[in-house]
């Protein structure tokens, strides 16, 4: 039986209707909806015929009108930080993952990294305007006081970030710990003085918390600490310049990042520089998903993403179905730390 055609004229995927799909399969539009939208079940025969002559008409389901219409939307949307970002790229995948095997669809907007905390706003407001039946939000920039307003409106999980808000759902990396175990070990090999990279929170909450928190950590041991601001990834060298004086002067043995990424940018600089880790640097980094990363040999922390994003749609199921009886609640996601060949014993005394 040859396969249904769209009709001549306008063929735009846009204006190709349900209707349209429902007649070329020889099917109601009732049975047709229920294909697309997974109300109810449909045999497996007659979802295959709808779904090919979709297909050929090239028909775009109007995810929008369904929202409208629908009491509660099974689209949830998605605010993300920089997907090219690793830990964050990762992570997108991974909530898209979840949330398919849940039976709801996300949409997302992804700020550039280079956009501050307004845009992330206004990209909020965005998924809002498309009815979304609840919002993650996976950035490290936005500050809990401007997710306030929609916190009566939809369900908000934060995913990725501590977050203490009292209203806020959070499902996160434990920042904290994970910087712990790093300066551990970087006090284990006897480093005695260590330049610790500490981004500004208005430019990332978790690595600027990460970075307090090593430096906190190695100060408990004893360790002389060196702050070293980096404000941008674009920036990377303007921080990395002050590990090279550093180490120049003597005065430091290893350099902390809070980030696998930011680690990889300042090692250009150090090659440049004639260093080799850790014969003459050691080095750490945090996130353990960077692609290669074993080839690398970083010494970092693997934090859980995929864990992570399980219990965040585990967590948004339960607020869309009762929010009022779902307390509030802030779990915090321990990493596994990862030796590797970056750091080793300290050369000297510094």
């Amino acid at each position: 039986m040859p396969r249904p055609q769209p009709e001549s004229g306008d063929a735009s995927p846009l204006k190709v209707t349900m209707e349209a799909v429902a007649a070329a399969a020889g099917v109601s539009r009732a049975t047709a909806s229920r294909v697309f939208h997974g109300s109810t079940p449909v045999a497996p025969g007659t979802r295959d015929a709808v779904h090919a002559a979709a297909e050929t008409l090239g028909y775009v389901p109007n995810t929008m009108a369904r929202s409208l219409a629908a009491r509660g939307s099974d689209i949830l949307g998605l605010l993300v930080r920089d997907p090219t970002n690793p830990a964050y790229g990762l992570l997108f995948s991974e909530l898209q993952a979840q949330v398919s095997r849940a039976g709801l669809e996300m949409v997302t907007v992804a700020p550039s990294r280079d956009e501050g905390a307004r845009y992330e706003r206004q990209a909020l407001n965005r998924l809002l305007g498309l009815r979304v039946g609840g919002i993650f939000v996976a950035t490290g920039v936005i500050r809990a006081e401007m997710l306030e307003p929609f916190l009566d409106l939809v369900p908000v999980v934060v995913v990725g970030r501590p977050e203490s808000h009292p209203r806020i759902h959070s499902v996160s990396y434990d920042e904290d710990g994970n910087a712990a175990q790093l300066a551990d070990a970087v006090a284990a090999h006897g480093h005695r003085s260590v330049a610790v990279v500490t981004p500004s929170a208005a430019n990332s909450v978790p690595e600027h918390r990460r970075g307090v928190a090593m430096a906190r950590r190695l100060r408990e041991h004893g360790v002389r600490v060196h702050p070293v601001a980096s404000p941008t990834f674009g920036r990377a060298e303007e921080g990395g310049r002050d590990i090279l004086g550093l180490h120049r002067s003597g005065r430091i043995t290893a350099a902390m990042f809070p980030s696998d990424w930011r680690l990889l940018a300042f090692l250009p600089l150090a090659q440049a520089a004639g260093l080799q880790a850790p014969d003459d640097l050691s080095l750490t980094g945090c996130d353990g998903v960077l692609p290669g990363i074993d080839l690398l040999g970083f010494t970092t922390v693997r934090i859980p993403v995929e864990r992570a994003a399980r219990r965040a749609v585990e967590v948004m199921r339960a607020l869309r179905d009762d929010r009022t009886r779902t307390p509030t609640e802030h779990e915090l996601l321990p990493g596994t730390l990862v030796p590797g060949r970056t750091l080793g014993p300290a050369p000297h005394a510094v």
